[in-house]
């Protein structure tokens, strides 16, 4: 029997959801989660509550254009995104102020504010990591798979078989998609025709697998800026619910800057941003989950003899636009009806085991791509040829494996209080190695698939752009030297765990986040079972 303990959970982004929830289900544990918890403001929430009550026809013009706004397009490089119109989620209460990057195009608003983090504006891909990529793990497939299907009980997964499945278990889907556009149908016809040659080259192409509500889905189009009806998951969702359980307290509105251990256990230390007012909690354990930059920082900031530096990996993104022969219908046209989520994946694989890859992820429209023309094509005068090039327009996001990217060399300074500033560098400014293979092959089959690439406009991310980056402290197999042990507890403390992406130990190009919850379900649950408490004495005890 579990006996009975107290928890803090640092934050409110996916890997704290999945914490929190697993642990206040065994209805003897107490959790308190500190978060910083920003919010969409006021007017914003407001239209929403008007939209919701009304049919899609008679929307407010005013209200649709508040919470549908965009940052302004242009160039190669991929915006900020916004939700409901809002960066709230990037807002910065002072997790990120001294965070700087050391060339122009690092980004730096790596850690979330926000209530549910960044899965407030994430593209809702969920995917599992292929099986064979756990075996650099000191993880297996078989520990983690039963953990990918408790986090997909709070995932409402819409997913479909094809032949991405024989790599990429389909875990636990919940709908199918939504009907699909004409250009993904025409992609996924032609693979269909031309499947053997393409399996033959390591090409796979198979549907989107997302995680929110498709039965419900109305096809408003209006996804990539925030699903009016909230039918894409968020952790929010999850931690409201568990929000609701008589064992959980919820404090808002703090900012953790430190975590330890003493003689009576586990201890966070944070400020009141309201009032300034600085605080301590105690509890059995601490589960730090405030996503990888920030889970890094605030250890960088705890340990009583930090590194000097610390590597942090990253899945490098590159933005990939594809013109197609033949054209569909006008995409914006009225009665388009088409959701605007990634609709298709292409997987290019450059191993037997579906690891070494490549992934892009398939959008055949949505209203950004007005914003990202050249200013040519968005003059009126031209409406004729811009309509063409939507016609047939795809742009894919792809993602190279952290091993085959750069990392990011993250550095501390002390300040004079608070979380410690970091410097970001890059590694390496060029493009990385694989890319070129990777382009290579995409252009070999587009005449298969009607998907040609322009080469000429290929854009690689800024370092952090990608959000699938962490592997600061990686679980490590026992007895290694430096990271975190497999429920990510480093040498200096045994009841303080790490459990987002500063601990995976590789990142895969396929989606991030589904494997960041499921390796927090596992920790937690590992934990309640009384695995992590076996495993060793207090580290505090044998440095005495």
């Amino acid at each position: 029997m579990t006996p009975a303990g107290t928890h803090l959970v640092i934050g409110s982004g996916a890997s704290a959801a999945m914490v929190a929830w697993t642990l206040a289900c065994r209805g003897d544990q107490q959790v308190t989660v500190l978060d910083l918890g920003s919010r969409l403001d006021a007017p914003r929430t407001a239209a929403l509550a008007r939209m919701a009550g009304r049919d899609e026809a008679s929307w407010h013009p005013v209200d649709l254009q508040l919470v549908t706004a965009r940052t302004a397009g242009g160039g190669r490089a991929v915006p900020q995104k916004r939700v409901y119109g809002s960066d709230h989620p990037f807002r910065d209460l002072g997790q990120v102020t001294g965070i700087r990057g050391a060339r122009p195009d690092t980004n730096t608003d790596v850690v979330s504010s926000a209530y549910g983090g960044f899965t407030n504006l994430w593209g809702a891909q969920a995917m599992p990591f292929s099986p064979g990529t756990f075996r650099d793990w000191p993880v297996s497939w078989a520990e983690m798979e039963p953990h990918y299907r408790a986090a997909l009980q709070q995932v409402p997964l819409a997913a479909e078989v094809d032949d991405l499945a024989g790599s990429f278990p389909l875990l636990a889907p919940r709908s199918g998609l939504p009907p699909l556009g004409a250009r993904t149908e025409a992609v996924l016809q032609r693979y269909a025709e031309h499947r053997t040659a393409l399996r033959r080259r390591g090409v796979t192409v198979g549907r989107a697998r997302l995680a929110f509500r498709a039965n419900d889905c109305t096809r408003c189009g209006l996804c990539m800026t925030g699903c009016p009806h909230g039918l894409v998951y968020s952790a929010a969702q999850t931690m409201d619910r568990v929000r609701r359980l008589p064992n959980v307290r919820y404090v808002g509105g703090v900012l953790v800057e430190e975590v330890g251990q003493d003689d009576r256990g586990a201890v966070a230390r944070f400020r009141e941003l309201a009032t300034g007012e600085r605080h301590e909690l105690h509890a059995d354990r601490v589960f730090v989950a405030a996503g990888a930059m920030g889970t890094t920082r605030l250890v960088l900031g705890s340990l009583p003899q930090p590194p000097a530096s610390v590597r942090m990996a990253e899945s490098l993104q590159f933005v990939v636009p594809f013109l197609s022969r033949r054209g569909v219908a006008d995409p914006r046209r009225p009665d388009a009806r088409d959701f605007t989520l990634n609709q298709f994946n292409v997987l290019l694989s450059f191993d037997e085991d579906d690891v070494d890859t490549a992934h892009l992820h398939g959008y055949p429209y949505n209203p950004a791509f007005l914003d990202a023309l050249p200013g040519l094509l968005r003059s009126p005068a031209l409406s004729g040829l811009t309509t063409e090039v939507l016609r047939r327009l795809t742009v894919g996001f792809g993602y190279l494996p952290s091993w085959a990217s750069p990392g990011i060399r993250v550095t501390a300074r002390r300040g004079a209080g608070g979380l410690p500033e970091l410097d970001l560098v890059p590694e390496d400014t060029g493009r990385p190695a694989m890319l070129g293979p990777v382009l290579r092959r995409l252009a070999r089959i587009a005449p298969a698939l009607d998907l040609w690439p322009l080469l000429t406009h290929v854009a690689v991310s800024g370092a952090g752009k990608s959000y699938h980056f962490g592997s600061t402290f990686p679980h490590q197999q026992p007895g290694a030297r430096g990271g975190t042990d497999r429920w990510g507890r480093l040498p200096e403390w045994d009841r303080v765990h790490l459990v987002d992406g500063s601990v995976l130990p590789t990142l895969a190009s396929t989606t991030f986040t589904l494997t960041v919850m499921a390796n927090a379900t596992r920790i937690a649950t590992e934990v309640l079972d009384g695995r992590a408490a076996a495993a060793s004495p207090s580290a505090v005890e044998s440095a005495r």
